[in-house]
């Protein structure tokens, strides 16, 4: 069964996330754990049509017939986007946590300073990004079912 280490996406999530340029902000380390991360945390959406094994690999989960095409590539083209959304989500959240208690507003006599329109701007891009992921993922609505109540089926007049 073939594998996959996701390292080939490691480029596109660079310039998803804008960190496509020397010296660059996050490691090809970091962003491989945070792309195999983001094929945990799709399972549920995808039914685990990928798993991770040894660790740092991805392979199909076989047992599911939900592949349109057959391997290779591990990753089917059309599941790469989504894998790369839900890792720029995870950097994302986890940056616009850390980052924010440095949001400011100031201003004396002379100087005024403010980083909140940043703050907000980096937030956007976020939704944006959970917005594309989830347009990717059609919602399944319940089917109805309907039945009769017992006693309403009676005259009562």
């Amino acid at each position: 069964m073939a594998t996959t280490s996701l390292s080939f996406l490691i480029e596109q999530l660079r310039r998803q996330l804008m960190d496509d340029t020397a010296p660059y902000t996050y490691s090809d380390s970091s962003l491989s754990g945070y792309l195999l991360d983001s094929v945990k945390a799709l399972g549920n959406r995808w039914g685990n049509k990928y798993m991770v094994v040894n660790t740092n690999e991805v392979q199909r989960n076989t047992s599911l017939n939900v592949f349109e095409y057959s391997e290779p590539p591990v990753i089917q083209y059309q599941d790469e986007r989504a894998v790369i959304l839900q890792a720029s989500i995870m950097i994302k959240g986890g940056t616009k946590w850390s980052e924010s208690g440095s949001a400011v507003n100031w201003r004396d006599d002379e100087i005024s300073y403010s980083n909140i329109q940043s703050a907000i701007q980096r937030s956007s891009t976020l939704k944006d990004d959970i917005d594309e992921l989830n347009s990717l993922f059609k919602i399944k609505l319940a089917k109805a079912r309907s039945s009769t109540l017992p006693g309403w089926g009676k005259d009562w007049s």
